[in-house]
Formats: C-alpha cells, structure tokens, sequence
C-alpha cells in the first residue's frame, strides 16, 4: 500500500480544477483530433450515478501545446449543444487526456470534452446514458476554524450552591465542538459550535469536543495521571480523565445525548518532529492531498470532486474499512488524541516520562459513521492544526525528579484560548 501514495497524491493534485475565467472571449478554432481510450465511449453510453466521475481517457494529435480540458454535461438542443452542467476546468499537460467528469446535472445527454491550447479550442461529443440518483454529501472547508477548551461549566451537579434546582446549570457560548456534518443553529448550518447551540437539538450533528483535561467536572476530582487538552468524541467526553462530564448533564428538557451523535474517531499524522512516529510517506500523500483540495468550492461540481477527493483518505490510507484484509488500515482510529501524555502530578505519572503528542503542521484524519441513519457510508475529513494554545507557562518541574508537568492552577491559564485548524470535511447534506 505504501509504495503507491505519491502516485495517488500525484492524482489528487491532477483533479484541481482551475478557476474559470467569466470574460474569456471566445476561442479560436484548435486544429484538433482526439482518439479515447478503449471502453470510454462505452462506459458514457451506460451513464452514471449522480454525483459520480467517468474517467475520460484518450489521446489528442494537435501541433499546439495543450493548456487545459473542459468537461461539461450538455444537451443536444437540434445541432447545438446546450450546456446544462458546470463547465469542469482542469489543468492539461502533453497530449494524453486523463481526467474525470463528475456527473453534475441530470439533464445532460452528451459530454463536451473541450481542449484547449491558449486562445484556440476544439469540441468533442460522447453520448451520454442516463444519471440517476441522489447526491446528499458535500465538502466543509474552514480555513480558519477556531475552537477553545472550556473551563469548568456550573450545574446543579457540580455546583449545587449556584444551582440548587436539578436540570439547571450556566450553559456555556464557547466554540468547543466540531461537527462534520454541521449543526441548524437557528436556520444557519455551523460547523464550529458551542453546548448551548447543541442542547436545542440534543446534540445530534456532533463529532469532535476540544476539551479541558484538568478535573473531572461531575464531582471536581482532579485528574491525576493527565493534564492539559485534547481532541475527543463525543462518548469519551464522560472518561474520567477528560474534564467535560458537565455537557452531557441534563438542562432542561436537552442533554448533548451520546445516542444522537455519530461514530466517530481521529487519526493523527505527525510531522518529523516525531522521530519513530513519524512516517514520511503518509504525511507526504495527506500533506499533499489536504494541499490539492481548493479552500473556496463555487459550484455542485467543485463539491463533487473534492468529496471523491477526500474519499482518497479511505481507499487509501482506511482501506480495511473497504474489506481489504492483505492491506490492513494505517489509520489508529482512536476516541481521543491529548495534547500531552502523563502531563499530571500523581505518582504514576511523575514517575513516566512526558510525552508530546501532536503540534502545530501535524494532521488529524476524522472519521464519521452514522449510527441512527441506516446504510449511511463513512465520511472523513482532514484538520490541519494551524496555531495551538501556548501552554509553556503552565509547566513546573518537580525539584526531586527533574520530571516537567502541569500544575494544578497554572493549568486553568490555558483553556479559554483559541487554537487555530484548517478543516477540510466530507459532509451528508441533511434530506
């Protein structure tokens, strides 16, 4: 498996599509000829499901230098072709046409596959069989996406002085939680949400907590063994060693109900910084497959392709998960992901040597799987960590063993603080 990631990488960055020029004038004739591969006119003629690509392969014998190829759904309208799909721009290099078409329109009974060389341009025609379907996805990109660990929130468990009432509690504004899938808060979808947006819909659409690790919120133990913050789903937020136990407390008539959120686990890929953690040839194809994938998507099309795109992440890097039992997944999979390992003060861990985890360029992969909506496949999405919270100045050293941790108090200096991701996502569009 690991021999052809930069070949698939190299494929990722050959679907980014171009942006389209809207006062390109119109084109000279391209003396042209184009000859497809063996099976591709016949693989247009059986159609495609909505939302799906055909690969359009072939060879164009022309004396110019070919630029660009553009792919576009059209209906034959007498001896015209109107164009009823987003023109699908992509960079072209040499003679040999290899490129994907996303079906994007329904309406389209041929495909145009235009190539172009400066100023002149030639058209081709392939019928087209039927698109058929539904498309219920589309991609979330954030390129400045901010989440902070909360502090401690007041409820009636905690803190029953404040709130004597059962079901009650301060709520809390802060933007802790992802949702890959996005969250209706108040008719706008939001991806990056708080627990007072996520209690009206019982936490359904959550996925991800960026959260304290510093006491245990239900009875205000401190953690021993941990210290810090971490990346967790949502089930995980009740772990001991996780300082959230107050979001799934009960206000009101809403709760953040595990049972409502999806499956959901992170991957990290680390930089070299890691030393044997680091694997070069996996960060190389998600770096540069995360890099492939355009921050702004205009059209369905632009959706379409960077849904497959990410889908690389699976048939690459997760492919158990497709039932390849000789080329088992690389992927860890795992709850959570803590910014330190045994950053705490107890005995257990001062005696373990401290352990750094992930940090600013690395990568986390996410992956999602409903468990309420039956047959709904795996979606995954790529974080890339931008900025994290400074944390140095809540370390201490113990004077006996030399050991650095995070101390009781000076760790309450790091929560409440933004940290900084790049979020590119695979999303289910809700029906």
């Amino acid at each position: 498996m690991k021999k052809t990631l930069f070949a698939i990488a190299m494929l990722a960055v050959a679907l980014v599509a171009c942006e389209n020029d809207p006062n390109d004038k119109k084109q000279e004739k391209l003396d042209a000829t184009i000859a497809l591969a063996e099976g591709v006119e016949a693989a247009l003629a059986e159609g495609v499901a909505y939302g799906s690509p055909l690969a359009i392969k072939g060879t164009v014998t022309t004396n110019a230098a070919l630029t660009e190829v553009v792919l576009t759904g059209v209906a034959k309208s007498g001896d015209a072709y109107v164009a009823k799909g987003s023109a699908q721009t992509l960079e072209q290099e040499g003679n040999e046409v290899d490129q994907l078409w996303f079906a994007d329109t329904k309406e389209a009974t041929h495909v145009e596959v235009k190539v172009v060389a400066g100023t002149k341009a030639a058209s081709f025609y392939y019928a087209l069989g039927a698109v058929e379907g539904e498309w219920n996805y589309g991609v979330w990109c954030e390129p400045a996406a901010t989440v902070m660990a909360d502090i401690m929130i007041p409820n009636h468990e905690n803190n029953p002085e404040l709130y004597p009432e059962e079901n009650t509690g301060a709520g809390s504004d802060t933007p802790s939680f992802i949702s890959m899938d996005g969250v209706n808060v108040n008719g706008t979808v939001k991806h990056i949400v708080s627990l007072n947006e996520l209690l009206p819909v019982d936490g359904a659409g959550a996925s991800f907590c960026f959260s304290n690790v510093l006491q245990n919120t239900s009875n205000k133990a401190y953690i021993g063994g941990e210290r810090g913050y971490a990346f967790t789903d949502i089930p995980t937020l009740t772990a001991g060693t996780i300082g959230r136990q107050c979001d799934v407390y009960q206000y009101g008539e809403h709760k953040l109900d595990k049972a409502n959120c999806k499956t959901s686990a992170l991957s990290r890929v680390v930089g070299s910084w890691a030393g044997d953690s680091y694997d070069a040839e996996e960060y190389a194809f998600v770096d540069g497959l995360f890099i492939s994938i355009p921050e702004e998507i205009n059209t369905l099309a632009d959706q379409m392709r960077a849904f497959y795109m990410l889908g690389e992440i699976q048939r690459v890097l997760d492919n158990a998960t497709l039932g390849v039992e000789n080329e088992p997944t690389s992927l860890s999979n795992k709850n959570m992901y803590r910014r330190w390992g045994k950053a705490g003060d107890n005995a257990a861990s001062m005696a373990a040597a401290l352990g750094e985890n992930f940090r600013a360029g690395d990568y986390l992969i996410m992956r999602s799987h409903s468990k309420v909506v039956e047959g709904e496949p795996l979606t995954y999405g790529i974080i890339q960590i931008l900025q994290l919270p400074d944390d140095s100045g809540a370390f201490v050293t113990d004077e006996a063993t030399g050991k650095k941790y995070i101390d009781r108090e000076l760790a309450q200096t790091i929560f409440l603080k933004p940290c900084y991701l790049n979020i590119k996502c695979q999303m289910v569009v809700a029906k």
